[in-house]
C-alpha cells in the first residue's frame, strides 16, 4: 500500500513541474511577443503548407445520343455507368486516390431517374446548360451538344480534371496520369485577349481524323501528328480560358471546322500558338486496340460497349467489364 502512495505522489509531483514550466513558458512568451505578432506567425505558418490537389474524373452525358441507336436500350446512359462502376467499385480500375469523385455533366435533356441511379451508384452528378450565344451559323443547331463540353472550364473548384468520352472503358487503373509529368501546368506563350498567363491541357492523338482531314492553308493543326482527340484528355479548368474559347466561337470563321468542339480546342491550343497541347503519348487511351496491346498494359480505350469489335480478344475484355458491372449493382 505504501508504494501505490510513494508511486502517486512522485506523479502527482511530475505533473506540477510540467505545468508550472508551461505556464512559464506562456508567461515569457506573452511577455516578449505580441498577441497579433503571434497570430501573424501562425498565419503565415498555415500559408506555407502546400495546398491538396483537387482532382476529378469527368464525362458528359446528354440525352440526345440514345436516339442513334434505337435498338440498343439507354446505350450511353449505361455506358456512363460502366464508366462510374469502373472509377469507384472496381478493385482493378478504380481510383486509389481518396476522394477524387467521378464527375458526370448532365444536360437539361436527360431523365432525372437517370441522374438519380447515376447518384446513387456514387457519381457526382452536375447539371449544366447549353452554351448558348448569337451566332449567325447555319450549323450551330447540329454543335448545339458538342459544344457542352466546354463547360468542363468552368469547374474551378479543380485543379485537374481527366475527361473521358461517356463510351470509354477502362482496362486497368488511371490515376498515375494525375502526377504524369506532360499534365504539369505550363505558362502561356505572350498571352493575349482573355488567355490565362498559365493553362494545361493535354491528351492525344486522334488518328482517325488525322487521317481523313484535309490540310486548309496556315491552318497546321490540321495536318497529321498535330490533332488531339476530344474524347479523352486531361485540362485544368479555368473560366479565363472559357471566355477565350467563346470570343473564339464569338466570331466564328477564324479556321475551318469540320468537327466544332475538336476544331475549336485544336486550334486554341496549336502546337505553333502560344498554349499548345501536350501530348501524352501512347498506353492512356486508344480508338481501337488489339491482344498485344492491351497485355502491353494499355488503360484505356474508345469504344461503344454495344457494338462488335475487331478483335475478339479485346471484345472478350469489354464484355467482361458490362458483365462485372451488372454483377457488382445486382448483388
Amino acid at each position: 500500500m505504501g508504494s501505490v502512495t510513494k508511486g502517486t505522489t512522485r506523479s502527482y509531483c511530475f505533473k506540477k513541474v510540467v505545468l508550472l514550466t508551461l505556464l512559464g513558458v506562456a508567461l515569457w512568451l506573452s511577455s516578449t511577443y505580441k498577441l497579433s505578432d503571434f497570430t501573424q506567425t501562425l498565419r503565415s505558418t498555415l500559408r506555407s503548407e502546400p495546398r491538396i490537389p483537387r482532382y476529378a474524373f469527368a464525362t458528359i452525358l446528354t440525352g440526345g445520343n440514345d436516339h442513334d441507336y434505337p435498338e440498343v436500350n439507354e446505350p450511353y446512359f449505361e455506358a456512363a455507368r460502366l464508366l462510374n462502376f469502373q472509377i469507384l467499385h472496381n478493385p482493378r480500375t478504380q481510383t486509389h486516390i481518396d476522394g477524387v469523385p467521378f464527375l458526370v455533366l448532365v444536360t437539361p435533356d436527360v431523365p432525372s431517374k437517370h441522374r438519380d441511379m447515376l447518384t446513387r451508384e456514387g457519381a457526382t452528378v452536375i447539371p449544366i446548360e447549353n452554351i448558348s450565344h448569337d451566332w449567325s451559323c447555319p450549323e450551330w443547331k447540329r454543335w448545339h451538344d458538342k459544344l457542352v463540353r466546354l463547360n468542363l472550364w468552368r469547374l474551378e473548384d479543380y485543379d485537374k480534371i481527366i475527361f473521358f468520352n461517356a463510351d470509354t472503358i477502362l482496362f486497368n487503373q488511371i490515376d498515375d496520369l494525375f502526377r504524369y509529368s506532360g499534365t504539369a501546368t505550363r505558362a502561356t506563350s505572350n498571352p493575349t485577349r482573355n488567355m490565362p498567363s498559365q493553362y494545361m491541357i493535354a491528351g492525344t492523338h486522334d488518328s482517325w481524323t488525322e487521317w481523313a482531314l484535309t490540310s486548309f492553308p496556315d491552318q497546321d493543326f490540321y495536318d497529321g501528328e498535330n490533332y488531339m482527340d476530344k474524347g479523352f484528355f486531361v485540362l485544368r479548368p479555368s473560366k479565363a480560358l472559357f471566355e477565350y474559347y467563346m470570343e473564339i466561337l464569338s466570331g466564328w470563321g477564324e479556321f475551318e471546322s469540320e468537327y466544332p468542339e475538336q476544331d475549336l480546342l485544336n486550334y486554341a491550343h496549336r502546337l505553333d500558338g502560344p498554349m499548345p497541347w501536350q501530348q501524352l503519348g501512347p498506353g492512356w487511351n486508344a480508338q481501337s486496340a488489339t491482344k498485344v496491346e492491351y497485355e502491353n498494359g494499355l488503360r484505356s480505350i474508345r469504344h461503344k460497349w454495344w457494338l462488335q469489335m475487331g478483335d475478339d480478344f479485346v471484345g472478350k475484355k469489354v464484355g467482361m467489364a458490362m458483365g462485372q458491372m451488372k454483377a457488382y449493382l445486382n448483388h
